[in-house]
């Protein structure tokens, strides 16, 4: 739930010491008006006590006005705040139902085109898995699945080749390959592969230091690395390079704890801000230079990544025209 702006506080404050000072003022002058009548002077005196009264009251009925509208204007900006965080949570949701949507009408063969090499990258990895548990059997029908589906006969000959002199290494050569293999998988990032390839080695190195350390490792290297992307997120924010700070914020999407992403909140609202303006000035002058492909590649960019900004909404009535204007067929983007 977002904090009161400091301004807030610093208004209820003044709220309530002038309302003290009107109540100083009410009794003073009260006592002031009983004091006259004291001294038999009726009319004045009275005159006096009923003007104290009306003080005092004019002093609580504004002050009550003015607590009214602190409470309206704080309830605002919770409530502003509030969608801003449902604005935010739906962009997420609109991406990953498109990236769902895009995904579920590829055909099956568009989809092997499209994910071949990432099936390779995956199969890969499942080898070299299959070689640390010392399952022979198992990376000698993957790499037979690389060689047949992938036709990438030298590198499955290459792996082959591999699996054969794992099988005759010792021990410590073993364990010096699965360490290599541990590092390689922290240092492009794969922390789930590297997670499940140390739970692996435990298994089959039990008693070895320096596999069981390998959890508390992966971690470590995990948090330095989330570190070193926030302290290049502050470099870029400082610099006002919005781009950057754009690509750093979509990585560290992955990494950050619920405390961690609401202190960046704010600032991530301002990147996320810049970042659609410098967008939609882009757009505006390959519309204005009639560069009309990419004002439309410009465009569709800005509906997938900011579907509810004013700017996607504007563009969407254009794109139409504009592949009319460049001679162009709708793509999936806009239908």
């Amino acid at each position: 739930m977002p904090t009161i702006p400091a301004t807030f506080g610093v208004l209820r404050l003044f709220g309530r010491l002038a309302l003290v000072i009107n109540t100083l003022g009410a009794a003073v002058l009260l006592g002031y008006g009983f004091y006259e009548l004291s001294k038999q002077d009726h009319m004045w005196g009275l005159a006096v006590v009923a003007a104290a009264v009306v003080w005092a009251a004019l002093g609580v009925l504004l002050y009550g006005q003015f607590s009214l509208t602190h409470k309206l204007v704080s309830t605002a900006y919770r409530t502003y705040h509030a969608l801003l965080d449902i604005a935010e949570n739906q962009r997420r949701q609109v991406d990953y139902t498109r990236v769902m949507s895009e995904n579920s009408s590829l055909s099956d063969w568009a989809k092997r085109i499209v994910y071949r090499e990432k099936d390779y990258e995956y199969l890969r990895d499942t080898i070299q898995s299959a070689i640390i548990r010392q399952d022979w059997k198992g990376a000698a029908r993957f790499i037979k699945d690389l060689d047949e589906q992938f036709d990438m006969h030298e590198e499955a000959a290459r792996l082959r080749q591999e699996v054969e002199q794992a099988r005759r290494a010792t021990t410590e050569e073993k364990i010096a390959a699965a360490l290599q293999r541990f590092e390689t998988l922290c240092n492009q990032q794969k922390w789930e592969q590297a997670r499940r390839e140390s739970q692996r080695l435990r298994t089959l190195f039990a008693n070895d230091p320096r596999i069981a350390g390998l959890g508390q490792e992966l971690e470590l290297r995990r948090q330095q690395y989330k570190r070193s992307l926030l302290k290049a997120y502050d470099e870029a924010v400082r610099s006002q390079n919005v781009d950057v700070a754009h690509d750093l914020l979509v990585e560290l999407d992955r990494y950050l704890a619920p405390n961690e992403a609401a202190a960046l909140k704010e600032s991530a609202r301002g990147v996320f801000k810049a970042k659609l303006l410098q967008m939609g000035v882009q757009f505006s002058l390959a519309v204005s230079e009639r560069q009309f492909q990419r004002a439309i590649d410009v465009g569709e960019r800005i509906m997938r990544e900011f579907p509810n900004s004013r700017y996607a909404q504007e563009i969407k009535t254009m794109l139409p025209t504009l592949r009319q204007r460049g001679g162009q067929e709708p793509s999936q983007h806009g239908s």
